[in-house]
């Protein structure tokens, strides 16, 4: 085993004398960490034993003090086979490893406990051959779908992003079984849409086993519900034209999947408590639809068409501000401006005249967690309307600046088009057919549909409706009854032999014969019908909340349960006085062994006789 000393031990199993031990770690240097002393090289408890050897990784990330070191130790007298040294030089070339780095994607930087099987070692989803060199150094590519669909091949696993032991259950993060994962904004739930996946798995019997996200929550979401389900473990094929499909927003069912633009959250793009003009030139053929958004029910602003007529809206504090012309724009290429100045005043121009104007509640006053969208709003709704609110027609000339342009301004760049501003943050033309970002910050996009068209000034991006893509009507509250159900075909390619809610928060899993075993604490909360109930400010929704997070704390202990693994059925459940350990199950020998928070290992399982 590894010690947070830098040390591996083996010690005599029939005795407890210690048969010998190795320093993994490069020197005997201590840190304080986790209020206890620790090597600046610790190692997982959990080493490897493969072919013979004991594998073991010491350190806290490539980045940091010299990198990390896996090696390879005799399992006989721990001598040392091997040391692979994982630092910031790429083995390839010898260069920096930054040039391995595409986009928001990079190589496996931090270490994990080991896993195999018979063709390779893995650390998360970085593999080894069995003398410890690494093969396949990530990423495959700096593009969200094309990194999260590569899950078919050789050396698909079961791996954890973030790591096994990390029980914070991270909305960007699950385990994985497959061969990648993509991070950022755009990647985090394509994984998930490829290859089977949850917050904690098992695999056997010919199945994988897995508690995680329904597969209409595969994208950029705040809202979240849980499913048990069994799937084949292999990666499926993937259609021709499934890949480019986006993920629906707003907790609809995938057949309201939008097309968009999407730009991530950058220090670039945060409007915190700046003036801001936003323009676009649009021809929209339907009445509904954003055609640019930043942010969501907190804080935001968007331009958007409502019942034909353009719309300037600005969320602050959650609270709504917004301006509506008086005419309707649907037919024809249309400029839009949108300007928020330094005293609160909105000013919204069609054509180069002024349209509306009015006052906004505040400035924004943070960064807005969502990012920004062109065509429809597929985060969270910065205004009063529903998810993701298609904009259906042509888009071109999109620009954001952070300083409030004067009416003339305004005018002499619809008349002559002058620029409205030195120093733009965002200014996308689709002159290329991609939503590259031609200002000097490179706040470069990605698009989920839509094609080429021809634009006002050059080529633009047209967005097709799609059934159910979103219209103009108030939010309307979730309910057990009308949530949609998940279509597998649409928005994920796993087919499961059977998905069923549970009424618990999955902490532990253990598969044993045909009993799939769960644990952890119970499930209160409706999360879609609470979070609207949140939007529209309903003051008894925080006790629902207060109890579900006293919970997950603890104050209602946990539930153990006992699932058939061949239906999904739930067979029986068991109170437990405290809450499960993370990954705290085990089954051996007849019996189930379960790690609880307060200290106690609890067995259940038929008395022996004697």
């Amino acid at each position: 085993f590894g010690c947070t000393d830098g040390w591996v031990y083996c010690l005599q199993a029939d005795s407890g004398q210690l048969a010998w031990k190795y320093r993994v770690a490069p020197l005997d240097r201590r840190i304080m960490a986790f209020e206890q002393l620790e090597s600046l090289w610790p190692v997982h408890g959990s080493v490897l034993i493969k072919q013979d050897a004991v594998w073991a990784v010491a350190g806290r990330s490539n980045f940091l003090d010299g990198g990390l070191r896996l090696v390879r130790l005799n399992l006989a007298d721990g001598a040392k086979l091997s040391e692979t040294i994982m630092d910031e030089t790429n083995p390839e070339t010898g260069n920096n490893m930054q040039e391995k780095l595409q986009i928001l994607q990079m190589p496996v930087g931090l270490p994990d406990i080991l896993t195999a099987d018979d063709q390779f070692v893995y650390m998360k989803s970085q593999k080894f051959d069995f003398q410890g060199n690494r093969l396949e150094i990530g990423p495959i590519s700096g593009d969200f779908v094309a990194q999260g669909s590569a899950q078919r091949g050789e050396g698909v696993h079961l791996f954890a992003p973030m790591g096994f032991l990390d029980d914070s259950w991270f909305h960007r993060s699950y385990w994985v079984y497959g061969r990648n994962f993509a991070g950022g904004h755009g990647g985090y739930y394509q994984a998930g849409r490829f290859a089977p996946s949850g917050d904690i798995m098992v695999n056997g019997g010919g199945y994988v086993f897995g508690y995680g996200r329904k597969p209409e929550y595969f994208r950029w979401t705040t809202t979240m519900e849980r499913q048990l389900y069994a799937a084949v473990p292999e990666p499926p094929e993937i259609p021709g034209d499934f890949a480019r499909k986006a993920a629906p927003a707003g907790g609809k069912a995938a057949t309201n999947i939008g097309q968009f633009a999407q730009f991530a959250k950058t220090p670039a793009l945060d409007p915190t408590s700046r003036p801001l003009t936003v323009e676009a030139w649009i021809t929209s053929t339907n009445p509904n639809g954003v055609v640019v958004a930043r942010g969501g029910p907190a804080e935001g602003f968007a331009l958007t068409l409502e019942n034909g007529k353009p719309a300037f809206l600005i969320r602050a504090q959650s609270q709504l501000a917004s301006v509506v012309g008086a005419k309707r724009i649907v037919g024809g290429w249309h400029h839009l401006v949108g300007v928020l100045d330094g005293s609160l005043g909105m000013q919204l121009y069609v054509d180069g005249e002024l349209a509306a104007e009015g006052r906004a509640t505040s400035m924004l006053t943070k960064d807005p967690a969502q990012g920004l969208e062109i065509g429809n709003d597929a985060g969270s709704a910065v205004g009063d309307y529903q998810l993701p609110n298609q904009f259906v027609g042509i888009i071109d000339e999109v620009r954001l600046y952070f300083a409030a342009v004067d009416a003339a301004t305004v005018k002499a760049r619809f008349t002559d088009g002058s620029e409205m501003h030195p120093e733009p943050v965002l200014v996308v033309s689709f002159d290329d057919g991609t939503a590259r970002d031609m200002s000097l910050h490179r706040n470069n996009g990605t698009l989920s549909g839509g094609r080429p068209a021809k634009g006002k000034f050059g080529e633009a991006i047209q967005f097709s409706g799609r059934a159910g893509a979103g219209g103009g009507g108030k939010k309307q509250a979730a309910t057990a009854q009308n949530k949609a159900a998940p279509d597998n075909s649409k928005n994920s390619l796993i087919e499961p032999k059977w998905n069923v809610d549970v009424p618990i928060y999955v902490r532990a899993m253990a598969l044993s014969g045909f009993n799939l075993f769960i644990a952890g604490p119970p499930d209160l909360i409706d999360e879609e019908a609470t979070f609207q109930q949140l939007a529209q400010k309903d003051a008894a929704v925080q006790q629902q909340l207060d109890s579900q997070a006293a919970a997950l704390e603890g104050s209602q202990g946990g539930k153990l349960v006992t699932v058939n693994s061949e239906t999904g059925e739930i067979q029986q459940v068991l109170e437990l006085p405290a809450l499960p350990a993370w990954d705290g199950l085990a089954a051996a020998r007849g019996r189930l062994f379960l790690s609880t928070l307060d200290g106690q290992v609890m067995c259940f399982g038929q008395p022996r006789t004697p």
